[in-house]
């Protein structure tokens, strides 16, 4: 399913908010998902009809909302139970109408929102939503971004090994892995420190935002061998290889590199 990073406040009808940090509605619809609430609720009813129609084995949803105001500065204006809040509530309403099979496994964020680092946030999002068919996806790049103390690939095996056994019996709930490498602690660090001084506007913000969140979770390939042994550890049926490349060619080549460790 699309992640439209700035859902929630759409959602919540909190345009006061909405227009408070982005001034204008031109970015509504990249950011928010629609100009209303209404309009954001039919486009995930359209992407579900349109999973079942392809009798799709599992959607992804982003358990986290992030502002770009946010992204650029780490000052979060709502706490992860905040947007899990929110999450029950949207995910409730756009499956009470349909009649599906497959799975929806939730997909952990460094932001506001499901991280994947213990059990209280993922009972809680259980015991909310009413779908029952559900899961989640790890994403190994994004849990890194979790920390940005990482200095290097041991010590992000080693993160996400303690945030798996933080689960308990809930890792069994791991049905999909993103596997990817970001390490990108240092550049985050001194980015916020840098951005908080200029007080950037929002024409500047949205002019290098994304470019900024690619800098933060580029999606390498993860190299380290011992990741498999996180792989092993889980009850994975899906395993994607989540790489990006600005052309074929490097893609090709990330997707090879990636290989190499399971030969």
């Amino acid at each position: 399913m699309r992640f439209f990073p700035s859902w929630m406040e759409l959602y919540l009808e909190d345009f006061s908010s909405l227009y408070d940090e982005l001034k204008d509605k031109k970015y509504f619809k990249s950011l928010c998902g629609g100009h209303s609430k209404k309009e954001l609720l039919e486009y995930y009813k359209k992407e579900l009809r349109i999973a079942k129609d392809l009798e799709v084995e599992y959607v992804v949803f982003h358990a986290c909302n992030v502002k770009v105001t946010e992204a650029m500065t780490y000052d979060f204006k709502y706490s992860d139970k905040e947007v899990l809040d929110a999450v029950i509530l949207i995910i409730n309403e756009i499956f009470e109408d349909g009649e599906y099979d497959f799975k929806l496994l939730f997909e952990n964020l460094w932001w506001s929102g499901l991280r994947l680092t213990n059990k209280e946030e993922i009972e809680y999002l259980l015991n909310g939503v009413k779908y029952k068919n559900v899961g989640f996806i790890l994403d190994t790049g994004h849990m890194i971004n979790n920390n940005r103390n990482i200095k290097n690939s041991k010590e992000g095996i080693e993160y996400i090994k303690k945030n798996i056994e933080n689960l308990g019996e809930y890792k069994n709930l791991i049905y999909g892995i993103h596997l990817n490498y970001s390490l990108s602690g240092e550049y985050v660090n001194k980015s916020i420190k840098e951005n908080k001084e200029k007080n950037l506007s929002i024409e500047e913000i949205m002019k290098n935002v994304y470019q900024h969140v690619g800098n933060i979770d580029y999606h390498d390939p993860f190299e380290d061998k011992e990741i498999i042994e996180v792989i092993n550890s889980l009850p994975i049926k899906y395993l994607v290889f989540e790489l990006i490349g600005n052309t074929r060619e490097e893609l090709e080549n990330k997707i090879q590199r990636q290989w190499e460790i399971f030969k």
